[in-house]
């Protein structure tokens, strides 16, 4: 028997769940930003065996795991100019990866490497 996509949803939730804690989203409108409400995500910082050398990630970056199912209406990507409020600090969005974790065609969770 497979797994179907919601099924990996309902392990993210429940396993990352107890970790998540509330994180904004802040989409670069050109004159400022436009801020989400609060959403749950995973955040965790990358091992030292994450890091190869002359890669885009940093000793210091964040690694965070939002559910899709938890991304507000209409964000499907953030890019460099985009930013991550986490525990009152902000971001940089350095890499968005909906590959990682998808399943086919059904993106179960995003993936971003962020910077302060």
């Amino acid at each position: 028997m497979a797994f179907a996509s919601s099924q990996y949803v309902g392990m993210y939730k429940r396993f990352l769940g107890p970790m998540a804690q509330p994180v904004i989203l802040q989409i670069n409108n050109g004159a400022g930003f436009d801020s989400s409400p609060a959403i749950q995500a995973y955040v965790t910082n990358y091992r030292e065996s994450d890091l190869v050398q002359g890669g885009s990630i940093q000793i210091g970056d964040l690694k965070v795991i939002i559910v899709e199912d938890y991304l507000p209406a209409g964000v499907t990507t953030m890019g460099r100019s985009d930013r991550i409020q986490i525990d009152g600090r902000n971001y940089s969005v350095i890499h968005w990866d909906a590959q990682t974790r998808a399943m086919g065609a059904d993106v179960v969770a995003i993936e971003v490497t962020v910077r302060g």
